[in-house]
């Protein structure tokens, strides 16, 4: 297992991977998911290895990306009620279907809490689909709690 940095040569199967938590999503929510979009386009993927407020890592196992992480610097100024602070937001967070069950989600999370302390950073957080329980016992089991809730209701 290897864990490094993306690059513009990782995008084309950074998207291919995306397609494996897209149709998730996608079967669960389809009155959220527009199948005919995607969540992530080269461009996001591309701004995203390249930006300074941010990182991509890939998890390399086999001579395949096995998983990757995008996550996002994001500053809070002189909010109206939150203190300053830096958090990590976690955008998207995918191991391969065949490379599941390997602690491979696990370490690529380390190191995202390893580069989170190298800047200060206040707190790592993401959103998880409220169906998506395994994601959910996943983040529970790294240590990550709720900090709200959203809910809705469908109007008829």
């Amino acid at each position: 297992m290897f864990i490094r940095t993306a690059n513009i040569r990782d995008i084309e199967k950074i998207l291919v991977l995306e397609e494996q938590i897209f149709g998730l999503h996608s079967r669960a929510r389809p009155d959220w998911i527009d199948t005919d979009k995607r969540p992530f386009s080269y461009e996001f993927i591309k701004n995203s290895i390249e930006s300074t407020n941010g990182k991509v890592f890939i998890a390399e196992e086999e001579n395949s990306i096995a998983g990757y992480c995008i996550m996002t610097i994001r500053e809070i100024r002189n909010h109206h009620i939150f203190r300053d602070m830096t958090n990590i937001e976690i955008e998207d967070l995918c191991v391969d279907e065949k490379f599941r069950k390997r602690g491979i989600g696990k370490i690529l999370f380390d190191k995202v809490r390893d580069y989170a302390k190298t800047i200060n950073a206040n707190y790592i957080e993401l959103g998880v689909w409220e169906f998506n329980r395994n994601a959910k016992n996943f983040y529970e089991h790294l240590g990550m709690k709720p900090r709200l809730h959203r809910m809705e209701l469908k109007v008829e």
